[in-house]
């Protein structure tokens, strides 16, 4: 299946009769639960009768102009994705309308309900059994940046505190085509498609973390501080050989006590924990893709100390750097 024959497979889906609610509810029996002093549904599984509860480790429909089902939760993380249009997901504590090319995820046990989708809007529901946004599933993607360790964080904890994440990418940009890939492998199942899909899942969930201090919408409140976050990381990860916090602080004209405290209140690192991650990231990177020797890494990245270099090696990654450098081969 290619683009073309999934906007068809999509615009013939989309003219289909959903199965009444009063169906679903016979053929299933969902039970309810009470969240927040309201009974919701319990779901975990598509809403159509054609279609088993997930077995797989994503489950992808979609939904229906005519299809009604009312406020709900799931067991697994929810990927809603406009594909065409528009929609509006109702939460308990209000409605947002998602347009086309943004993507919103439904925390687990979060009431809601999709409504609002005319003919013409085409709006797909991906449903998560691995958690994709825990610690450490991201923490694949922070392994040699201080900076994408800090978004994964805050996209962690904005998460936890809103029990929801929203995207709002244009349809111009790459989620477009990573869904359109996604949905393809799905929709007309080949040879390692299960790889396939999960290969640009993670391109995915990495292109949601590289914008993911673009978007108003998981931002932290306090947008000017955490700018100002970002700019330090920067800072420390572009002149990680010879940086300091006086140098930093006198560059960006703030009061080195200032600056610590900023960092240390953001990421939960002081200034000095920060510069070593990242001068032994940076060391790492040299083991696994150069000859060099040791000594030189370390002069590289910035220690005079061999000595040091090794000690602070081990107490990041648990190794030598020797051993380290054989365990990558």
């Amino acid at each position: 299946m290619n683009g073309d024959e999934l906007r068809s497979f999509l615009l013939t889906n989309n003219t289909k009769q959903a199965t009444e609610w009063d169906a679903i509810k016979k053929a299933f029996n969902p039970e309810t639960v009470e969240i927040n002093g309201e009974q919701v549904y319990v779901f975990d599984m598509i809403f159509d009768l054609t279609v088993t509860p997930i077995e797989d480790p994503i489950g992808i429909s979609q939904q229906l102009p005519t299809a009604y089902v009312p406020m709900h939760i799931h067991h697994y993380i929810e990927l809603i994705y406009v594909y065409q249009g528009q929609c509006t997901i109702v939460m308990q504590n209000g409605k947002m309308t998602i347009s086309e090319g943004e993507i919103i995820i439904i925390d687990k046990r979060t009431p809601h309900a999709v409504e609002g989708i005319s003919e013409s809007d085409i709006v797909i529901d991906i449903k998560l059994k691995h958690d994709y946004l825990s610690s450490s599933f991201l923490s694949r993607f922070t392994h040699k940046s201080i900076i994408s360790q800090f978004l994964v964080d805050s996209l962690i904890n904005n998460r936890r505190v809103n029990n929801y994440l929203h995207f709002p990418f244009e349809n111009r940009s790459n989620i477009a085509g990573i869904m359109e890939h996604i949905m393809c492998e799905y929709f007309e199942k080949d040879f390692c498609s299960a790889d396939m899909i999960n290969s640009y899942l993670f391109i995915l969930f990495t292109e949601l973390i590289r914008h993911s201090n673009n978007s108003n919408s998981i931002k932290p409140v306090d947008t000017k501080q955490d700018d100002i976050v970002l700019e330090f990381l920067k800072y420390i990860e572009d002149h990680y050989k010879d940086c300091s916090l006086t140098k930093m602080a006198s560059h960006y004209n703030y009061h080195p006590n200032y600056a610590s405290s900023v960092l240390k209140k953001a990421t939960g690192k002081s200034f000095k924990d920060l510069l070593q991650i990242q001068r032994l990231n940076k060391a790492a990177l040299y083991l696994t893709n150069s000859d060099l020797p040791v000594a030189e890494i370390a002069e590289k990245v910035g220690y005079t100390s061999l000595s040091f270099f090794y000690k602070k090696f081990n107490d990041i990654f648990l190794q030598t750097p020797k051993e380290y450098r054989e365990n990558k081969l």
